[in-house]
């Protein structure tokens, strides 16, 4: 049985306020354990966050000739 994502979010606000271990919630609510740990991981990371393919920021160093030229530091993201 397939248990909808609003239900997964009850289940971990419940999980997260009885102090229990995953362990001992998952067999006091007879959850599969691997199966609340894969969910959790899926809540977790479905929701993308915006990405950027590069973030640049100006050089702090100026051109010792005094010309317009700027370097640019790219940091790449994955």
């Amino acid at each position: 049985m397939r248990i909808p994502k609003n239900r997964w979010k009850t289940i971990f606000a419940d999980f997260d306020s009885s102090g229990l271990s995953a362990v001992e919630y998952c067999r006091l609510k007879k959850i599969n354990l691997q199966v609340f740990y894969n969910a959790r991981w899926k809540l977790k990371n479905s929701d993308p966050q915006p990405r950027q393919a590069c973030r640049k920021s100006l050089s702090p160093f100026p051109d010792p000739a005094g010309s317009d030229l700027r370097f640019v530091q790219v940091f790449l993201e994955s």
